[in-house]
């Protein structure tokens, strides 16, 4: 992984979900991370469609790669397909939440 791609990987794990208190890779929210040298494309889910956060989240998450992205366009979409679930935790995540 070259370091920009790894440095938006970071700002994205900076990213917490508020009712949960983990971050969206952890949570496996991340579904698809492309960085070129215009843009930083970022697809993302949501834990449900009806997520009274989810504006919340995206904001933050382009907040965080507004900081690594420099002269680049960061682009975020939401993708519901497969649809999150807690399956999709990383095993840290899963420890966290289920010890």
């Amino acid at each position: 992984m070259d370091k920009d791609k790894r440095a938006a990987l970071t700002a994205l794990g900076s990213v917490i979900d508020p009712e949960v208190g983990l971050d969206v890779v952890t949570m496996g929210l991340l579904y698809g991370l492309e960085v070129t040298p215009a843009s930083v494309d970022v697809r993302l889910t949501l834990t449900s469609q009806g997520c009274p956060l989810g504006p919340t989240i995206i904001q933050m998450a382009q907040d965080a790669l507004d900081d690594v992205a420099g002269n680049r366009a960061v682009s975020i979409t939401l993708d519901w397909d497969p649809p999150w679930s807690p399956a999709m935790l990383s095993a840290e995540g899963r420890r966290r939440l289920m010890p």
